[in-house]
């Protein structure tokens, strides 16, 4: 076992079975392509559990992977692996819980989520998770599934980068024929060639932003319709209304950052600590007008 596993706790399959009721449909918060995610408590800690589903689109692989990662990151915007079960059939990993789910469904409204998201909540969202990134990036690690599912918020509105286990080592290949990501985020080049790199997740992470500032459902011409509205000065008609009145500045400097990040040659998109930097400065200018949020 890889000794970088000694930072977790190893849970017996009994106690996460206990825990969750047999797990049961009333705790299950979640279901994706490595199995069902489940709420629970543990020691009196709210914990969040993801069941391997051995025929499900992701395996035995992406497990250890996300498990290997993880536990060698400790960052303030990625979610925390706590620890682990693996015996015989069952295969789960421990989070800690992250309280109103993910942007996606924040957006969008799913699974009781009506929480308003302000326009500097937003800001600051963005810049959690490109400071995220950008420390996957420096230790040579590609995400690899950027995508507003896989942005969590705690209670207190902080987001953190999860599902890590697509993910790998910046070697600038990858198999064209596995399973990498979501089609709808994947960068032109990726499609063409089956090459991921940083610049495939700042990519996605353009057409991330622009859905968090849009509460657009697709990502569709979502490039085109911002490129448009901004070039027409009429930003606000494309702008999520729920989050109040946007300061224009701010959202045009968004905008066209989000934009970079989407151009079509990946030579030409910023690096992620660029992009992290921008939106620290974006931040600064909001406490400078008393609109810090909360």
């Amino acid at each position: 076992m890889n000794s970088a596993y000694q930072t977790l706790k190893v849970f017996s399959a009994s106690e996460l079975h206990q825990a969750t009721g047999g797990f049961h449909k009333i705790c299950l918060i979640g279901e994706g392509g490595f199995g069902k995610v489940y709420h629970a408590m543990i020691n009196l800690t709210p914990v969040a559990i993801k069941v391997l589903d051995h025929e499900g689109l992701q395996g035995m692989r992406e497990f250890h992977n996300e498990m290997r990662l993880l536990a060698s990151i400790r960052h303030p915007h990625v979610v925390q692996l706590l620890g682990y079960a693996a015996e015989g059939h069952t295969q789960c990993l421990v989070y800690e819980l992250m309280a109103r789910g993910n942007l996606e469904d924040i957006l969008a409204g799913k699974g009781g989520n009506r929480e308003t998201l302000t326009w500097p909540m937003r800001v600051r969202i963005a810049a959690q998770m490109a400071h995220a990134l950008a420390h996957l990036h420096t230790k040579g690690i590609i995400h690899r599934d950027v995508k507003p599912a896989n942005m969590f918020l705690d209670c207190d509105f902080n987001a953190k980068l999860g599902d890590i286990g697509l993910a790998s080592l910046d070697s600038g290949i990858s198999n064209a024929e596995e399973a990498i990501g979501t089609w709808s985020y994947l960068a032109p080049e990726y499609k063409h060639s089956g090459r991921s790199s940083s610049k495939t997740d700042i990519y996605a992470f353009g057409l991330s932003i622009l859905q968090l500032m849009t509460a657009a459902s697709q990502t569709q011409d979502l490039v085109h319709t911002c490129q448009i509205a901004l070039e027409a000065c009429n930003l606000p008609q494309v702008l999520d209304k729920r989050a109040g009145e946007w300061d224009l500045l701010a959202a045009e400097r968004m905008v066209k950052l989000s934009l970079w990040c989407s151009m079509h040659d990946p030579e030409q998109r910023p690096s992620m600590a660029m992009i992290f930097t921008d939106l620290q400065r974006i931040l600064r200018q909001l406490q400078q007008l008393g609109l810090e949020p909360l």
